[in-house]
């Protein structure tokens, strides 16, 4: 249902990189005028609410969207997007994010190496490494627009199996190179606070992919140097959308949010397919020990799907009409996946007037199931640096 736009994919990729740069400024110069449709949007809700609270002698407290001086005032480091910023605000983050591939599944079964190989493939992926260096700026434009930008830099490791016996014959394979580039911007919804209710917060997140990481990587396997599978491949290859709606709440030291994102591909890249549209459903809470300390909880579903098209370069048959690898089948790329992660916030000391924050955090899946056979997660990593002005 999502990504059957047969008109959409006879636009060029110059044509909607264009279209959508000419829209991204337009939201900047219109951020004003979308902050007071909002406001209207909103004036009943605040009415009722600040007339309920004044009953107990309390008063409402609106348009406060960001407490610096909490530890968890920023969500788990995990999270993209998860607070804006005042005026004049920018923050530089630094995240490695490392995501371990070790074994085989298929639905929600585990499947042996020789499994596989009965299946029909010639060679058999058994373990992914996935590492990311994650650069990341963001910017206040006014007391609606935050601006945003992220560019990764990926490094990528699978060990195979095959020959006859299976096993006879093992390799590794390696690519390494800058992602795709992700600029995007917050829209600060409605923010109220009081202290019967403690604090609200509500933001639209907007982001658009561009194809800047390599789609063409090759590397050297026991047939020759051939154009690798396609999670070996640094970037989609084509702009996507990436539509979010998020909300966070905090009340004395516990604290609390939700996001909901999606990622839909407009159009196939010059190899010939689209990945598949995804999408997340994300919730944590967190604890402020004290000011400078906080731990979280998130559990997070995630869904996406196969790929529209292929590339022939990859996708190559067998003469029995079978994959040589099922990394290279674009119709076995999607899946289910439930994880839970814990994670540490810490706010440091000020050093030359700058905000410093550092954020770690960890988890497994709880549930995967894969349209397979592919590669199952065993866990993911991140840990990162956030400077603010």
């Amino acid at each position: 249902m999502f990504y059957h736009f047969t008109k959409f994919r006879k636009i060029s990729m110059a044509q909607v990189s264009l279209i959508f740069a000419c829209v991204f400024t337009l939201s900047i110069q219109s951020s004003q005028a979308f902050a007071a449709l909002l406001d209207g949007m909103f004036d009943d809700f605040e009415e009722t609410l600040s007339q309920s609270l004044s009953k107990n002698g309390e008063k409402l407290t609106v348009g406060n969207f960001y407490t610096p001086e909490r530890s968890d005032s920023h969500g788990p480091i995990g999270m993209m997007g998860e607070h804006t910023h005042n005026e004049g605000e920018f923050m530089f983050s630094y995240r490695y994010m490392q995501m371990e591939m070790d074994g085989i599944r298929d639905g929600t079964s585990s499947r042996s190496p020789m499994d596989v190989r009965n299946q029909g493939f010639g060679v058999v992926p058994t373990y992914m490494r996935m590492q990311m260096h994650m650069f990341g700026a963001m910017y206040g434009v006014n007391d609606t627009l935050t601006l945003t930008a992220m560019l990764p830099y990926i490094r990528n490791t699978m060990d195979h199996v095959a020959g006859m016996p299976l096993g006879a014959a093992k390799f590794r394979t390696k690519t390494e190179g800058a992602g795709d580039l992700k600029i995007g911007s917050l829209w600060r919804l409605y923010a109220f606070e009081a202290p019967s209710i403690g604090a609200h917060r509500f933001h639209m997140n907007f982001t658009v992919s561009l194809p800047t990481g390599d789609i063409t990587h090759k590397g050297t396997t026991p047939v020759g140097v051939i154009r690798l599978p396609y999670p070996m491949q640094l970037g989609s290859g084509t702009v996507d959308l990436m539509p979010g709606l998020t909300y966070g709440g905090a009340k004395g030291n516990v604290s609390w949010g939700f996001q909901t994102l999606g990622t839909y591909r407009i159009a196939r890249n010059k190899a010939g397919y689209s990945k598949g549209d995804a999408y997340e459903v994300g919730a944590y809470g967190a604890y402020a020990w004290t000011n400078w300390v906080s731990n979280s909880i998130r559990f997070k579903w995630k869904q996406w799907f196969d790929y529209d098209g292929e590339d022939r370069r990859i996708s190559q048959t067998l003469p029995n009409g079978s994959r040589s690898v099922f990394t290279a089948d674009p119709d076995r790329r999607a899946g289910k996946q439930l994880d839970i992660m814990g994670g540490v916030n810490f706010l440091l000391p000020e050093i030359l007037g700058l905000e410093h924050r550092l954020g770690i955090e960890g988890g497994v899946p709880i549930y995967q199931n894969l349209d397979g056979p592919q590669l199952e997660t065993d866990w993911a990593f991140t840990i990162g640096w956030q400077v603010i002005n």
